[in-house]
């Protein structure tokens, strides 16, 4: 039975780009149609009808980069609370609900040390539990004491030991591999700039997912990491906090996505050491400007983003995909572009954009509808009305 969603803004992200007055309709499972109101059919079969009016109708949001269940080791110095894998499990639960609240209904979790993350995307893939879309990494790859070793990546050291760390994570199933390819503000001990991972290292893991099929991301802060990712063949760089014209144009000819994650950082200075600890501070604090300025060059050169907002941990619950698109758009990114990051340009990232990413015919029914209209103020994002994933409403007044 069909659903038809009427009367309100719709935004495509594809062909059609933004309608003042359109309709959408759903059937099983699938967008069946979506245009002007004037020009969209209803079917004979209806069950619902949904008047929208005043608010906007666009495709649900895919997170590029979250960590539903990070931080499960024993405690450390750095000052990270211990959690089991069940306590993890259950945070995990938690993230999952938030995000689908509001109106993420993909996401790629880019890091979990147990594998109690292939079982939350088991149950929510089998209609056991509520949730988002889940790709995920498993564990990530850093090298001894690298970047995420005490929360969200496995140790291993030269080439062979990545291969078969991203072999154990391919056999538990994992959509993506993750190489740390330099530090970061959340591991003690390490500077931003620091590079990590080798070109050899990183190679060696992204044949092992290339040949299955599979895609790759690195955690790439600095030039050089960047570079390093670039040449080792890696999909998707994440942060790139520092970049220069060199990085930029490598992006450009290989073709590659960055996830900016620009409120991450932001995050970490605006709340400063009442919420994270001492070490994080002082290392978010250098990079912010950097950061700005790097995604505003890559911009201007026109390398493709998808958004990701890097949230999921300890400090930071899931869910805040608006504040990562009302930044871009404080940096200088056109409105309907800060919203395609989060719709068609992540979907194509992950290579799926056969299925999701836009409101057209024969793509999965993954819907959001918010209050007022993001093209005019990105922070009606941060009021979803209704949230619908393959053509079932997860979340809404109706």
């Amino acid at each position: 039975m069909a659903i038809v969603i009427r009367g309100g803004r719709v935004i495509t992200a594809g062909k059609a780009g933004a309608i003042e007055k359109g309709a959408v309709v759903v059937d099983g499972g699938r967008i069946v149609a979506a245009g002007p109101e004037r020009e969209v059919e209803t079917p004979k079969d209806v069950s619902q009808v949904i008047d929208v009016k005043g608010r906007t109708v666009l495709p649900g949001l895919i997170d590029m980069h979250a960590h539903c269940c990070p931080f499960t080791d024993a405690e450390t110095k750095e000052g990270i609370n211990a959690r089991t894998v069940t306590e993890s499990v259950l945070r995990a639960m938690e993230n999952l609900r938030r995000t689908t609240a509001a109106g993420i209904t993909t996401i790629r979790d880019m890091g979990a040390k147990h594998a109690g993350i292939f079982a939350l995307r088991r149950a929510i893939d089998a209609g056991e539990r509520v949730g988002p879309r889940m790709l995920v990494s498993g564990a990530g790859i850093a090298m001894t004491g690298g970047h995420g070793y005490n929360s969200v990546a496995d140790e291993a050291d030269g080439p062979e030991a990545c291969r078969a760390l991203a072999r154990q994570q391919l056999r538990l199933g994992a959509d993506v591999i993750k190489l740390m390819a330099s530090g970061g503000a959340g591991t003690w001990g390490e500077r931003v700039v620091d590079s990590q991972l080798t070109v050899a290292e990183m190679a060696a893991a992204a044949e092992e997912a290339h040949k299955k099929g599979k895609t790759t991301a690195s955690h790439a802060t600095y030039i050089d990491s960047v570079i390093d990712s670039l040449n080792a063949g890696i999909d998707t760089i994440e942060h790139g906090l520092i970049l220069n014209d060199v990085c930029i144009q490598m992006m450009l000819k290989m073709d590659r996505y960055l996830i900016p994650t620009l409120e991450a950082y932001e995050r970490i200075v605006r709340l400063g050491t009442k919420v994270y600890p001492p070490y994080f501070v002082p290392k978010a604090e250098m990079v912010v400007g950097p950061h700005k300025e790097s995604f505003q060059l890559a911009l201007k050169a026109g390398v493709k983003m998808a958004a990701g907002t890097d949230s999921g941990g300890h400090f930071w619950p899931m869910g805040d995909m608006a504040l990562e698109l009302e930044r871009m758009v404080e940096f200088g990114m056109a409105p309907m572009a800060a919203i395609e990051t989060a719709t068609r340009n992540a979907a194509d990232a992950l290579k799926m954009l056969d299925r999701l990413g836009t409101l057209e015919p024969a793509k999965l029914a993954d819907v959001l509808v918010v209050d007022g209209n993001p093209l005019d103020d990105m922070k009606a994002l941060r009021h979803p009305w209704l949230v619908m994933k393959e053509g079932t409403i997860q979340v809404g007044a109706v």
